[in-house]
């Protein structure tokens, strides 16, 4: 079953040969060209071990400072989860958590314990459940949505506050989203159930 493939433009299966490894493939039906991979890329588990060493970082330093009446404000993403939670916004501080913070470290963490579990030739984890894990925390991890509302924020407040700036923490954000959706694109959750 690890030999055949299927087009995912005409619905063909087709046999693999095993000399080819990581090389493009035409259908003989609707001439679509097919890639596959047998094993885990290694830039994967790269991506994914500096998105949460970037993560770190972003907890650390602030994205975004603004001057009011004199008053330095700045906040950081956990520091962000906290205001919500002192304002009562109780359920939105829990959404925020769980979907800017829990969901993406989960994410790439399933993709460490994949390779680990891969290299290890043992079983730590049932395959299934890395399999569903990952596809659950990637479609509920919504950092990038954070970063647009980040952006907007920034946009409506210039015309109302004298001074406002992106900080170094908005920088490792956008280096934290690189590496993190490169760690998902790279990462074949289908060698997971081999």
């Amino acid at each position: 079953m690890n030999n055949i493939i299927e087009c995912y433009h005409c619905g063909l299966f087709i046999e693999k040969k095993e000399t080819i490894k990581k090389q493009k493939l035409k259908c003989p039906r609707c001439s679509a060209k097919l890639t596959f991979k047998n094993n885990h890329s290694l830039d994967s588990l790269y991506y994914a071990i500096s998105a949460l060493l970037l993560f770190i970082l972003l907890n650390i330093y602030p994205l975004i400072t603004l001057n009011l009446n004199g008053k330095e404000l700045s906040t950081t993403l956990f520091h962000t989860f906290l205001i919500l939670l002192e304002q009562d916004f109780i359920f939105v501080a829990i959404l925020l958590f769980f979907t800017i913070i829990i969901a993406p470290v989960l994410n790439s963490l399933v993709i460490v314990f994949a390779f680990i579990q891969n290299s290890m030739k043992r079983k730590i984890f049932p395959k299934r459940i890395l399999h569903d894990s990952f596809h659950f925390f990637k479609a509920w991890g919504f950092i990038e949505v954070f970063i647009v509302s980040i952006i907007v924020t920034y946009i409506k407040l210039i015309g109302m506050i004298s001074s406002t700036r992106f900080d170094i923490g908005f920088y490792i954000m956008l280096a934290y989203i690189f590496m993190f959706y490169m760690s998902n694109k790279k990462f074949n959750i289908k060698s997971v159930l081999k």
